[in-house]
């Protein structure tokens, strides 16, 4: 019997770190539609110039499942957006420069944000996006993956960025454009406490999403209220 070719396993290979993506994806969609309540409105933190609906990848994730009245959405993102507007004509897309949200105090009923927060660059950025993010939202949901996961989900490296200096230094030396666009800042779960309580948010709840039962990436609903929403049963959903 022939032994598979390099080809054949990578493909294999990304076709079942694909499934695993997807499924993550969707469970978390899943989760973020299970509090949301029709009527209510959203702003979508981080979305991209590209949208592509034969695209299985995260960008614009929430938009090509938005189930509700178009109104209510609104998409922010640090790309040039007029084509997504195009495309979009009901809901709105506002550009901004990746510091200050141009919104005004608790302007949407919640803030939607899959796995950006890694990208905006150190703790500092880190904690002002998040405290931007609590200011204009009633309630906030975003994702990240976790840190200490041994996979790293962006490079799909094992274990060096357990290290951040020793990453920081594959990333200069093999993705320098990548690494100078897309800076990787990473979060445990003991990091992401430490922002939501620099950021002063009044109540908060951290999910780990596990695979094999170590934790690949988090899930944080955070308000400054003192209380989260409570989701709904799963029959209570409709088309969501």
């Amino acid at each position: 019997m022939s032994q598979p070719s390099a080809v054949n396993v990578r493909k294999i290979t990304r076709a079942v770190r694909t499934r695993i993506m997807v499924r993550s994806r969707r469970a978390k969609i899943g989760h973020f539609y299970s509090l949301f309540e029709p009527g209510m409105s959203v702003l979508d933190v981080g979305v991209t110039g590209l949208d592509d609906p034969a695209e299985s990848g995260p960008q614009n994730f929430l938009l090509r499942t938005y189930p509700y009245a178009p109104e209510s959405y609104t998409g922010l993102g640090v790309q040039d957006l007029a084509a997504l507007q195009r495309a979009h004509p009901g809901k709105r897309f506002v550009y901004y420069d990746g510091t200050i949200f141009p919104f005004r105090d608790d302007a949407f009923d919640w803030v939607f944000c899959n796995a950006v927060i890694e990208h905006v660059g150190d703790a500092a950025a880190q904690r002002l996006f998040l405290s931007e993010m609590l200011r204009v939202g009633r309630y906030v949901f975003f994702t990240t993956p976790n840190r200490h996961f041994p996979i790293e989900t962006h490079t799909y490296l094992p274990f060096i960025h357990w290290n951040q200096r020793l990453f920081d230094k594959w990333l200069w030396r093999y993705r320098p454009k990548w690494r100078r666009e897309k800076s990787i800042w990473l979060l445990s779960a003991a990091d992401l406490r430490r922002l939501l309580h620099e950021t002063s948010a009044g109540a908060y709840s951290i999910q780990k999403n596990r695979l094999m039962l170590w934790p690949m990436t988090f899930t944080v609903v955070a308000s400054m209220q003192s209380e989260l929403p409570s989701p709904r049963a799963a029959d209570a959903l409709g088309t969501a």
